[in-house]
């Protein structure tokens, strides 16, 4: 039976179509986003990639899977994540079962999972607490967020966090109390769960010690304070851990990473040779920008600890 114009205009249309994607440049190439990599002065992310630098634009919290093959970033309100195929990098896409009121989201070693605090209010404008979330992909997507509980969640506040690669947690919380601001936990994964949750008062002082963001073998840290004596806002600071497990005095990372600004938010690369983190330029995150940085840490390790 011959086909009729219609139907034969219908294939082209189609045949068009179908080549179009398969053409189709992908968001990004190589590793890291294809980056150039940094050196020991810390600078902007993928900028026009993934960070759209200018005023009221925010992206945060980037973390990559331990294999470098999925990123996971916040921007404003929304949750993006975007995976390395044979194609290169996929267009980021929005993770529509987190809430718009998450906090410092962070993906797992695996690449399989979301962690991230949700706000509850007591009254408008007032948080009462932060609580930690997971949020897992299945087959069919990204499933419903599950609260993580005890010991992860208390009545406190908890957010601004990293996972080792061992899937031990380290946060900051103020289940504590006193001095108004947070301190850093370890939640060591032991048995498939979260077993307790340990105070590091060696690190824990009246200056909102908070967000570290541990090295995938927990050989060192970084983590953000508001300590007299920094540039601005919250600086960043390293401490290493002693093979006995006790931790270093922290020490402020200095000019080349931190700024007049508020710079949190760490995390550590996979292979150990980069940290990332956030600098937002204000106090205001609905009116404020933000952009996320990478820098070499080479320069800030001992020989024993750099890669």
């Amino acid at each position: 039976m011959k086909r009729t114009r219609h139907q034969i205009l219908w294939l082209v249309v189609l045949w068009r179509a179908g080549s179009v994607g398969l053409c189709a440049e992908p968001f990004a190439v190589g590793p890291y986003l294809g980056q150039t990599p940094p050196g020991s002065t810390a600078q902007v992310f993928a900028p026009g990639l993934i960070c759209r630098t200018g005023y009221r634009h925010w992206e945060s919290n980037g973390t990559f899977s331990a294999d470098v093959k999925t990123f996971c970033y916040k921007q404003r309100r929304r949750v993006y994540i975007t995976e390395n195929t044979d194609q290169g990098w996929t267009t980021p896409k929005h993770i529509a079962s987190i809430p718009a009121n998450n906090w410092s989201p962070c993906l797992s070693p695996d690449g399989n999972s979301v962690y991230f605090s949700l706000a509850y209010l007591n009254q408008p404008g007032r948080f009462s607490r932060f609580n930690l979330f997971r949020c897992s992909r299945t087959a069919r997507g990204w499933a419903q967020p599950q609260e993580l509980g005890p010991p992860l969640s208390s009545s406190g506040c908890e957010w601004g966090f990293s996972i080792a690669a061992d899937d031990s947690f380290y946060f900051s919380s103020t289940r504590k109390g006193g001095c108004g601001g947070d301190d850093i936990w370890h939640a060591p994964f032991v048995d498939d769960t979260w077993s307790q949750a340990i105070h590091l008062p060696a690190l824990a002082t009246a200056y909102n010690d908070a967000g570290p963001g541990i090295a995938p073998d927990e050989s060192f840290m970084v983590f953000n304070s508001i300590k007299p004596g920094g540039l601005g806002g919250a600086d960043l600071y390293l401490t290493l851990r002693r093979p006995d497990g006790t931790w270093t005095a922290p020490r402020n990372l200095g000019p080349r990473v931190n700024s007049a600004y508020h710079d949190f938010g760490a995390f550590i690369s996979p292979d150990k040779k980069y940290l990332f983190f956030t600098r937002r330029t204000g106090g205001n995150p609905s009116r404020d920008a933000a952009d996320i940085y990478w820098v070499a840490l080479k320069a800030y390790l001992p020989a024993s600890h750099a890669r």
